[in-house]
């Protein structure tokens, strides 16, 4: 059996077909990276007004991935033409008026059909009709670049299949499902699909939903599910760092504060949506902090569901962070806030380091392994942060620091305004004992709502 030729990649009978010419290509990896931007920025608008938990992890996962893809075609084009074309327009308005569309749609249900049952199938599709119209020699580097994003594309698919089963399980929510569907079916086909190859049907077009400009919503939201999601007290902050708890039920609140961290991907929304004249890099970072975050939460609530604790009837998960933030910060300032936690969880003796060591301490080795990973990530964020926050600001790293403490200690009065006096409940006593079988260690008077992260003098 002779060696294979041409890396393996290819017959030569293969490589001797001509495939589409770099300006075809380069045409439809234009397309695709506006597309895959607006499917970034749709995850970024809906992430906080939509209730449901399990689309939040979904939405906070797929636009890290859609910031990526984008981050790889841009590179790409730009590999392809010098000087490259222009990446930060729309390349054709009925594309523009189809993405718009889907911008608006109302709700959960019809976010899921719009991105999930239309949007995303189209581009999986696309994807893999031009990565056969690719001569597979000399088109290697987008062909590899395209497989990549295929095999996140078919992992996103199944779960947008999954939701939409979800959101279409009675006759009612199928006739509205195949309305919408046939509504943006419409303007797509319109902008002659995702490649803009398709004929474009004469006739007109079903009147439009989108308005002059879309206006998101930032206040973060969540499901009935969460009984306790008004209740601001939250121990767990303190009780991991008091030394008289021992590291069983300093664990168990590290625990809890992991799945709380949910509100982190919302507060970060309107940063990454609002910041301006930042290059693609920027979103890139960021995103994938959204993402780590967002798996944090998901680290906190797998530990909490492996040991039988009902986690969204018995755990406040709360949005107040991001209340906090969103409504009474610009996006400068709350990312100011963001950093100065980022960095006051570098110090070993009360950083990431410690919160590791006491899960270590305690023998918990899945507590240890989540612990472990979040530490890990959280030396990234803080190299993000750096990376970014002060020379958006133009301040030095200790006026940013500053900043963020000033602003996260003003705005913990805020939760005043959205909370019920009655709803205000320290649960923890209550949690410990059905969860450990014992009394807390923790002192009952500390159930305040901050994190002492945020406050300066206490991390000094």
């Amino acid at each position: 059996m002779p060696i294979p030729p041409l890396a393996g990649l290819c017959t030569y009978e293969e490589a001797a077909r001509v495939g589409v010419s770099v300006d075809d290509s380069v045409r439809f990896l234009l397309r695709l990276a506006w597309i895959r931007k607006r499917a970034m920025e749709m995850g970024l608008y809906w992430l906080n007004s939509t209730p449901q938990w399990e689309v939040k992890e979904a939405l906070s996962l797929h636009l890290h991935l859609d910031a990526e893809h984008v981050g790889m075609l841009r590179r790409r084009i730009s590999e392809m033409r010098n000087p490259p074309p222009p990446m930060d327009e729309p390349p054709s308005e009925p594309l523009e008026a189809f993405l718009k569309e889907l911008l608006w749609a109302e709700q959960t249900p019809e976010r899921i059909i719009g991105v999930y049952g239309v949007l995303r199938p189209a581009i999986l599709e696309a994807c893999w009709a031009h990565d056969r119209s690719l001569n597979p020699l000399v088109a290697h580097p987008t062909r590899r670049m395209l497989r990549i994003m295929i095999a996140d594309d078919e992992q996103t698919a199944r779960w947008g299949e999954q939701a939409v089963a979800v959101v279409t399980g009675t006759d009612e929510s199928r006739r509205r499902a195949s309305e919408w569907t046939a509504h943006l079916d419409a303007y797509l086909t319109a902008a002659g699909g995702i490649t803009g190859d398709d004929d474009a049907p004469a006739g007109d077009l079903p009147a439009a939903r989108a308005g002059a400009a879309y206006q998101p919503d930032y206040f973060p939201q969540r499901d009935d599910r969460f009984v306790l999601r008004g209740n601001f007290v939250f121990p767990p902050h303190e009780v991991s760092r008091e030394d008289q708890v021992d590291v069983e039920e300093k664990t168990l609140a590290l625990m809890c504060k992991r799945a709380l961290e949910m509100d982190v991907p919302e507060l970060m929304a309107p940063m990454i949506t609002e910041a301006a004249n930042q290059p693609w890099a920027f979103t890139t970072d960021m995103c994938r902090q959204l993402w780590d975050e967002a798996r944090h939460a998901m680290m906190g609530t797998v530990y909490l569901q492996h040991r039988g604790i009902d986690w969204k009837r018995k755990v406040p998960l709360h949005p107040g962070a991001s209340i906090r933030l969103n409504m009474h910060l610009d996006p400068l300032e709350a990312h100011a806030v963001l950093y100065a936690v980022e960095q006051a969880l570098m110090p070993a003796k009360t950083g990431k380091r410690y919160e590791w060591a006491t899960a270590s301490e305690a023998s918990d080795a899945l507590a240890t392994q989540f612990q472990d990973y979040d530490w890990a990530d959280e030396v990234l964020h803080a190299q993000i942060g750096k990376r970014w926050l002060p020379p958006m600001l133009d301040m030095t790293k200790e006026q940013v620091l500053d900043l963020g403490h000033r602003k996260a200690v003003e705005t913990e009065a805020h939760l005043a305004n959205y909370a019920d006096p009655d709803e205000q409940i320290n649960w923890w006593p209550d949690f410990v004992r059905e969860v450990l079988g014992r009394e807390t260690r923790m002192d009952p008077t500390k159930s305040g709502i901050g994190d002492p992260v945020y406050h300066k003098d206490q991390m000094e």
